[in-house]
């Protein structure tokens, strides 16, 4: 481990210079500084990496702390500052468990603290937390060109950068920067679950239901992709087998709480479709209660009601989706969940608002 820096040092130096690179000393500062870690910081910063790739609430939360350990530990370390904007973005981007006002612009605080170590996944950081909380797609596009420019082999810039590309409609340069990420890191919840996301937003279920199992091969308790897995089924309304893969989710892990909205809300509106109009209605009602004292993201609970053909309370729920930035609202023109819904004047009026009537 305490060889590690100087052997990142020394491959770095050979490269520049076998590509005949002339580095400034400014550059070499940089370089030095991005390379070399304290071996303790390092190690923190991988066990803040290794908990930040499991993906639950619980997980995420505990990555911070060995993130902040390895910048209390090296505050020159880049890197260090890029884990917890991850792991930010997760909680109140991707994943949804706590409200975005509260992490995503402490994302793009710890992005910004990185962006002078020349980080490309510091841009790739920054760019997603602006995406998904000031709705700008002029720049984001502009870090995310910055970020694989300065980071090619960063599984997560790419990912980011497809996730991102989806949410315009722009799916074939998504689906290509996703199967690199893929290429990258093969065996991460995200590389894994990315591909099979994609398939299921643009309605090749037949395409997405066996990269979902792949992927529950390697990690079969990550209850988020198996309930994506389940939704896939329903949308070929093939109900039983949606809910034979609820069935296989611990129930604490698909309860109604603050750190498993998207998987019970995902349940709520699986029994919607399928029928069970008063089991949909149970897992709403908790949803709201829930309201009272802790974030719910009403972007997903909006998602029952319409699985339920309920339009208005589904669009009320949307409205306030729409109020509290959720970065839901970032899938409103690409989620099946809302098939039902688009000829509806109110969805044309909110994806204007939102910023995704317009390509881009």
């Amino acid at each position: 481990m305490s060889d590690a820096a100087s052997v990142q040092q020394e491959i770095a130096t050979a490269i520049s210079e076998n590509l005949r690179v002339r580095l400034t000393s400014e550059e070499k500062t940089r370089l030095l500084k991005s390379s070399q870690p304290k071996p303790e910081a390092y190690q923190l910063y991988l066990k803040g990496r290794y908990l930040s790739n499991l993906s639950t609430a619980e997980a995420l939360k505990k990555s911070l702390e060995y993130f902040q350990q390895a910048i209390d530990k090296d505050p020159g370390y880049g890197m260090a500052y890029v884990g917890p904007a991850d792991s930010y973005n997760w909680l109140g981007g991707g994943f949804n468990y706590v409200s975005p006002s509260e992490t995503l612009p402490k994302a793009k605080a710890a992005a910004m603290k990185a962006l002078d170590n020349t980080l490309g996944e510091a841009h790739a950081a920054l760019a997603y937390a602006e995406w998904f909380y000031d709705w700008d797609w002029s720049t984001p596009q502009r870090e995310f060109k910055a970020a694989i420019e300065l980071s090619p082999s960063s599984a997560i810039t790419h990912q980011r950068y497809a996730e991102c590309l989806f949410t315009k409609t722009r799916f074939d340069e998504g689906i290509n920067e996703m199967k690199r990420a893929q290429e990258l890191d093969p065996i991460s919840t995200y590389s894994m679950g990315g591909l099979a996301h994609v398939y299921l937003l643009m309605r090749r279920y037949d395409e997405s239901i066996p990269l979902f199992q792949k992927a529950l091969d390697l990690y079969p308790n990550a209850a988020f992709i198996r309930a994506q897995l389940a939704w896939s089924y329903a949308m070929k309304r093939m109900f039983p087998q949606a809910l034979a893969e609820y069935d296989k989710i611990a129930e604490q892990d698909k309860a109604v709480a603050p750190e498993n909205q998207l998987v019970a809300d995902g349940l709520g509106w699986v029994y919607a479709v399928a029928g069970r109009r008063a089991d949909a209605l149970k897992i709403a009602k908790e949803t709201e209660e829930l309201s009272s004292h802790t974030y719910v993201d009403f972007y997903q609970l909006a998602t029952i009601y319409a699985g339920l053909d309920e339009k208005d309370e589904a669009f009320r729920l949307l409205e306030k989706g729409y109020q509290q930035r959720s970065a839901g609202m970032r899938y409103l023109v690409i989620d099946p969940f809302w098939d039902n819904a688009r000829s509806d004047s109110r969805y044309t009026d909110l994806l204007r608002r939102v910023g995704l009537s317009q390509p881009g």
